[in-house]
């Protein structure tokens, strides 16, 4: 999915192509060991870019063989996007595009900003000075970093480093569960999160050196609902929320 492991879902990459690919008439590349996974984020970016608009039906055979796959993994994909919401798959009609809600951008926000910050809570219990000195490093290269390739960069080593720090396996599982709703560089996609994002890890990583849990832990929280918030603009500009009558 990214060119690391996780955890960094909420900002990741997802490695789906281009939609000027489509146009040309290239199939894209698909990595046949993760193939629901590839199929299913290859259909986020449709949707995303505009390419497949709510109410479109998912033409199954027509994925598996622009992405020269057999229809079990666009089966898995569509499965994962039903749960996700980015779909509805009704019995005996297939799978039409529905579109993320308001609500749902803004709890998947809220959800991983109580998990960055429950970990962040746990690496001030937990971290050694040696761990935290690591977090310094990677707090100055993110304040620095000016290119959204190297925020994002950045970016991912400091919360690697927070869930270094957090010591716990069932923390990093369960941040390998929250797929990133925007398919790409969050920072180079989403307008006015370079600054934000930027002080909130400031913010983290003081609070990680103080010993602060509550501190750090509430940092994190109101970091990822601001960018909930920018998420739901971007997306209402788009045109991609999802609406009763099929308008936003």
């Amino acid at each position: 999915m990214t060119r690391r492991s996780p955890p960094i879902p909420a900002h990741g990459r997802v490695p789906s192509a281009p939609v000027a690919e489509h146009a040309s008439g290239r199939r894209p590349a698909i990595d046949r060991r993760s193939s629901g996974t590839q199929v299913a984020e290859h259909i986020r970016n449709l949707i995303f870019s505009g390419v497949l608009r709510q109410g479109d039906h998912v033409r199954q055979d027509e994925i598996a063989e622009e992405l020269g796959v057999s229809r079990i993994p666009v089966r898995e994909a569509i499965i994962v996007l039903d749960r996700e919401g980015w779909v509805t798959n009704e019995l005996h009609r297939g799978a039409f595009v529905h579109g993320l809600d308001e609500n749902s951008v803004r709890d998947h926000y809220g959800i991983l900003g109580m998990l960055y910050g429950f970990a962040a809570a746990r690496a001030t219990e937990r971290g050694d000075d040696e761990g935290i000195g690591r977090l310094r490093a990677a707090e100055r290269t993110l304040h620095a970093a000016t290119d959204p390739e190297v925020v994002l960069d950045a970016n991912e080593v400091f919360l690697r480093q927070i869930f270094a720090l957090a010591a716990s396996p069932r923390l990093k599982a369960m941040s390998r569960l929250m797929m990133g709703i925007v398919p790409g560089n969050f920072f180079a996609l989403v307008p006015g999160t370079i600054t934000p994002q930027k002080k909130g890890i400031s913010a983290v990583y003081r609070a990680v050196k103080a010993r602060d849990g509550a501190s750090a832990e509430a940092a994190f929280v109101a970091l990822l609902e601001q960018h909930g918030e920018r998420v739901v603009t971007m997306l209402r500009t788009r045109n991609i929320l999802w609406a009763p009558d099929g308008t936003s």
